[in-house]
């Protein structure tokens, strides 16, 4: 039986359903998150968990470390009071700090996953927060037979905060949640999730769409980008004009410039931060998860993304990525040209400095 997709374009509207869901949770629930930060969301969700765990459910959730003290830093003394209601009403948290070989403090869990019992899961952009309700973002829930693999994804990932990572179950190599495709991202180990969207930019053969935080393509996918441009294919990409990180606004210039120039269509959404992270292409295939494009995202952080075919949701995708162009400013060559001399320079400046932001 294929997984049905069910896409949230408001976050607000992802939280209601994810709390509900909870509510059903019979046997284990598993999360991770860059942050779990203290808020009417986050303590909705904190007492639903706690009501599941009181009634024998096992519930566990895994929050970087980093992200925790650093997405709201206004937060920490009242996030770290959460986690410990949260231990304190018999729900294993974990903290994610790299341990293993091979990794440093800047490989960072950017995974964003819940898991219910073996037949609902959910993935996307947003962390728990109150102040995610305000940005635009793109979460899914997808229902279907999904086994112990997000589960044994919690495990794998927790393993990296150890340095013996021994009696893992999970081979990275072939993940599978019902019929969809799981892909990961593992520092030093696994560029997965940059192969699956390297495979999908070359399969379009008509239209490409990416909807993005951060758009710092290496040079090998926005070459790919370009060819497909240049060869004819409509290719569509909206990022958000402003993110947390404003050097990362002013370096992209440069790469949005070069697929402008191959044949390109990009957008900056300028009403409030736009955080999603998925792409698809005119066949149906969509990737869907945690990913920025960015160096970071494609190589530096653990990342994980869904790959499945199904027309339905690409359309529905196609058309919110429509809705939200009237709210973006179209890039094009002029406007490139327009940009003052120490505009570009800052620029320079800025994609210099990109691999280190």
């Amino acid at each position: 039986m294929l997984n049905r997709h069910t896409l949230f374009k408001q976050v607000h509207e992802y939280y209601a359903d994810l709390t509900a869901r909870l509510g059903s949770a019979r046997h284990i629930v598993s999360m991770t998150f860059l942050s779990f930060d203290n808020g009417v969301w986050a303590r909705k969700i904190a007492h639903m968990l706690s009501e599941r765990a009181a009634a024998g459910v096992r519930v566990r959730l895994l929050v970087d470390g980093f992200g925790e003290l650093t997405d709201e830093p206004r937060h920490i003394f009242h996030n770290r009071a959460l986690l410990n209601d949260l231990r304190a009403a018999g729900i294993q948290v974990d903290i994610f700090h790299p341990a293993a070989a091979g990794l440093t403090p800047l490989n960072r869990m950017h995974c964003k996953i819940v898991a219910i019992d073996d037949e609902t899961a959910y993935l996307g952009g947003s962390n728990i927060g109150d102040y995610y309700t305000t940005w635009s973002d793109s979460n899914l829930r997808v229902d279907g037979q999904l086994g112990n693999s997000f589960h044994d994804l919690y495990d794998y990932l927790h393993a990296f905060t150890l340095r013996n990572q021994k009696g893992l179950r999970l081979d990275p190599s072939d993940l599978w949640a019902g019929t969809d495709r799981t892909w990961l991202t593992v520092p030093s180990q696994r560029l997965d999730i940059r192969r699956a969207l390297l495979k999908m930019i070359r399969a379009a053969d008509r239209s490409l769409y990416i909807r993005t935080w951060y758009f710092l393509p290496d040079s090998e996918i926005l070459n790919a980008l370009c060819e497909q441009a240049r060869q004819g294919v409509h290719v569509n990409v909206l990022l958000s004009h402003k993110t947390r990180v404003r050097p990362i606004d002013f370096a992209n210039h440069l790469h949005v410039h070069r697929l402008v120039a191959a044949g390109g269509h990009v957008y900056r959404y300028t009403p409030r931060y736009m955080h999603a992270k998925v792409g698809w292409n005119n066949h149906g295939e969509v990737l869907f998860g945690s990913a920025n494009l960015d160096p970071h995202s494609m190589r530096g952080n653990f990342e994980s993304c869904l790959q499945f075919h199904d027309q339905a949701l690409a359309a529905e995708l196609r058309d919110s990525f429509e809705a939200d162009l009237p709210h973006s400013l179209s890039q094009t060559l002029e406007s490139h040209t327009r940009r003052s001399w120490p505009e570009k320079a800052l620029t320079y400046a800025c994609n210099i400095a990109a691999p280190w932001l």
